[in-house]
């Protein structure tokens, strides 16, 4: 370099000084990360949006997105998340989150309690909540798996053998119109 020129540097500083607190990360997960995800799972009540990063959901209020609480229970990465806006008694309250070691957990969204877990044998591709409360899972097997979150019992029936990909109930909660792929 010639006299008289500052001389450049290729590292970088921060500006932050020691004392601030940089956001910390959610809790580790164990499963490998992987950067194929297209969508993050996320859901919606009318007070709040859900959305997972990894192993954590995060609830923030839809005005101010302030975070209201973080479900951090699962153990791995969160594959889809679905709300209970139908039933009598838990619109809006209850959560049903999936992940990607085929545990369910059912959840209150106000206070962050688990309500239930479901451990599957298969990979469960959607959920839809039913007006008596009840959780209808639709596996990569064809199946309709009915699962009662107060007392965690379940009930499996063979409709198809493609996976089911979309659930909707009907109001009587005994049929239902069936998606596949």
């Amino acid at each position: 370099m010639s006299v008289g020129h500052p001389s450049r540097s290729t590292s970088r500083s921060s500006n932050r000084s020691r004392g601030d607190s940089a956001p910390l990360p959610p809790a580790p997960s164990i499963t490998p990360f992987t950067d194929g995800a297209d969508f993050e799972p996320c859901a919606a009540t009318a007070s709040f949006f859900l959305y997972a990063q990894r192993n954590v959901i995060l609830c923030l209020h839809h005005d101010t997105l302030a975070v209201e609480r973080r479900f951090d229970k699962h153990r791995e990465d969160v594959v889809w998340i679905a709300v209970d806006n139908v039933s009598e008694g838990g619109a809006g309250r209850h959560v049903v989150s999936y992940d990607v070691g085929q545990t369910a957990i059912v959840w209150d969204l106000f206070t962050g309690d688990e309500i239930a877990r479901f451990a599957a044998y298969e990979q469960i591709k959607v959920a839809a909540w039913m007006r008596n409360g009840n959780i209808a899972f639709g596996n990569v097997q064809g199946n309709v798996i009915l699962f009662e979150p107060t007392t965690s019992e379940h009930l499996s029936a063979r409709t198809i053998f493609d996976p089911v990909t979309a659930l909707a109930p009907a109001a009587d909660c005994r049929t239902f119109a069936i998606g596949y792929a």
